[in-house]
């Protein structure tokens, strides 16, 4: 069978949405013997993904941002070290220059989230801490094998900051206010900070959660193909701006279940904060300002991140 030969980001791109990947996923069942009933891809994700049955998952990735590579270390470090169900890889390849995994698939209630939402601040807040402490225990282990340098990840980040946030919509004051920002706030990231394995994408999508006997917990963290190594407040970012964006009192409980002293839940660790999120490897001002309010696309960068991150009493 042929396939078209994806060699480039553009290649990927242009292709995005062909007929064929369809018949790619099965192949790649057959190279490994994996029997099926139903193929079907999902509508979401940068990369090309299908669910095989209610058992597997091929992610078929694209050629930028070392997602296969990533992913594949991540799942085998985190493999065993966690109390999180992750998916375990079930075969790996690359098929006309593309890369893919075949993982397990973990169950999926898709109307959990929206419940939650709904739910009482005291029931949230049982959540958040649970997630935060599954998050410090893996962000314990010695993560020296990982393959990631975050002092070049983060020059790079401050390098082209500008351009991302330019691309991606920001109004002329944030980018006016982005050089000023970063010359008197890098300073507030530690040097050599101990560097953490981190997922770097924790959000709804990629957590599991579950409600048993009226209570509920998370089981299950997926999608580890933005995974680094690195200072570990880098990891509330994707929470902070896509789960609780501008909820100041879930946000002090998340950081108070991790570990920080109500002292340390401050102005200094709200613009550590920000900052992280302007230098975020997906990182997206007007998305995130959108996500409070669209008049909040109006505000100036102090009041942006004042509105994002606003758990300072």
């Amino acid at each position: 069978m042929s396939f078209p030969v994806i060699s480039s980001s553009e290649d990927f791109e242009r292709h995005f949405r062909d007929e064929f990947w369809q018949d790619m996923a099965r192949a790649i069942c057959d190279r490994h013997g994996i029997s099926y009933d139903v193929v079907r891809r999902s509508e979401q994700g940068e990369n090309v993904i299908f669910f095989v049955d209610e058992k597997y998952v091929i992610k078929i990735y694209a050629p930028s941002r070392r997602g296969f590579e990533r992913e594949k270390a991540a799942l085998e470090f985190a493999s065993g070290k966690t109390g999180l169900q992750i998916p375990e890889i079930v075969a790996a390849g690359n098929v006309e220059r593309c890369d893919y995994l075949v993982m397990t698939q973990l169950e999926w209630d898709p109307t959990a989230w929206q419940e939650w939402r709904k739910a009482n601040k005291r029931e949230q807040i049982k959540l958040l801490a649970g997630i935060a402490a599954e998050l410090k225990g893996l962000h314990a282990h010695d993560a020296s094998s990982i393959d990631f340098n975050w002092n070049d990840f983060l020059e790079h980040q401050i390098g082209t900051c500008l351009q991302r946030q330019e691309l991606a919509g920001a109004t002329p004051e944030w980018l006016e206010s982005l050089p000023r920002y970063l010359e008197e706030n890098l300073s507030l990231l530690p040097r050599s900070p101990r560097e953490a394995f981190l997922h770097g994408d924790i959000h709804f999508g990629n957590l599991r959660v579950t409600k048993k006997g009226g209570k509920w917990r998370v089981f299950g963290l997926l999608d580890f193909a933005d995974s680094l190594k690195g200072f570990h407040e880098y990891e509330f970012v994707a929470p902070g701006v896509l789960m609780i964006q501008g909820q100041g009192e879930l946000q002090r409980e998340f950081f108070r279940a991790y570990g920080y002293k109500d002292s340390e839940i401050d102005d200094t660790l709200r613009r550590r904060l920000m900052l992280l999120t302007i230098l975020y490897e997906c990182s997206d001002l007007r998305k995130y300002a959108l996500r409070l309010d669209p008049q909040a696309v109006n505000f100036t960068l102090a009041e942006l991140e004042e509105a994002i991150w606003n758990f300072c009493e």
